[in-house]
């Protein structure tokens, strides 16, 4: 089935212009922007410890301007985040966060929604105009899910466009479990700044590692090298309603780990869990709590 959810408030889009724009972007941003026109692409703001601030899909509107787009990451710290490097560099930094509307799409059918609404496909890395909107994967493609961005008063207009090819309107726990059931993390609900991307299995949707220097690329190159991370983000299933984020986790009264975002599953719930690799043994029972009920591991994020 072919779902949209309308997200209520649209977390962050900002728009980058100057001529020293796409250089600025890059050297901040974890994945290769130098692309051409047409281009997006999703990654991390890191800090130089290589923890996560944010993320963003990129979209290159043209060669000196482009339009930012995070579904979840706060606007405040990421435009911080930006104007802490930005020095001598000719680079207009414009909030556009209030004018814009977003859909998220996913299910069967969405190549034919996409073709349908904008009258072309998605090329590799690429997103799609249509009278006024933007579309472009979500994630870095994981899941087979698309972002619709546009005008804040257009979103009913495109709802109904949407509702029209036979899609369904899911409501948030909808969206939200079908997106953990996946492994797909949010920032910085599941994977924030006391995290590593590859604690999150992000490393290989929004990582580059051939791009040169960017901020925490020397620790993102030092974790591929080693190859091994100490906690890893995990998928979990359990009986009763959904714990509240960093709720603990115990394997024989020892303390393995802590819940992260979670969303309700019929009589139960899906959560994604940051677990320690040192300490779980797989064939222990995990337990909510140190004294609370039994959950399932479905498996690594």
């Amino acid at each position: 089935m072919l779902c949209f959810n309308e997200i209520e408030t649209t977390s962050a889009v900002f728009r980058i212009r100057g001529p020293d724009a796409n250089t600025f972007l890059n050297g901040q941003f974890s994945q290769e922007l130098r692309s051409p026109t047409g281009h997006s692409a999703y990654g991390l703001w890191l800090n130089p410890k290589g923890k996560v601030i944010a993320d963003s899909t990129v979209l290159r509107l043209a060669d000196d301007e482009h339009l930012v787009f995070a579904s979840t990451s706060d606007p405040v710290q990421l435009r911080q985040r930006w104007e802490d490097y930005l020095v001598a560099d000719e680079v207009t930094i414009a909030d556009e966060t209030g004018r814009w509307g977003a859909l998220l799409l996913w299910g069967d059918g969405l190549a034919s929604a996409v073709t349908q609404l904008s009258g072309a496909s998605f090329g590799t890395a690429g997103f799609l105009c249509a009278d006024g909107a933007h579309l472009f994967p979500a994630w870095g493609g994981r899941g087979a899910r698309c972002w619709l961005i546009c005008a804040y008063e257009t979103k009913p207009a495109w709802q109904a466009k949407l509702a029209r090819l036979g899609a369904h309107a899911a409501d948030a726990n909808t969206a939200a479990l079908a997106r953990i059931r996946d492994g797909i993390p949010a920032v910085p609900d599941d994977i924030g700044p006391d995290d590593l991307p590859n604690e999150g299995g992000l490393e290989t949707t929004a990582i580059s590692y051939t791009k040169g220097c960017y901020l925490g690329q020397e620790v993102m190159s030092r974790l591929k090298n080693l190859g091994q991370v100490r906690r890893k983000l995990h998928v979990l299933r359990g009986d009763g309603a959904p714990p509240a984020p960093r709720t603990a986790l115990f394997q024989s009264g020892r303390r393995v780990g802590e819940t992260r975002s979670a969303a309700a599953d019929g009589d139960g719930f899906a959560a994604f869990a940051m677990l320690s690799l040192v300490s779980l043994d797989p064939a222990a029972p995990l337990q909510l709590g140190e004294n609370g009920p039994v959950v399932e591991i479905l498996r690594r994020g």
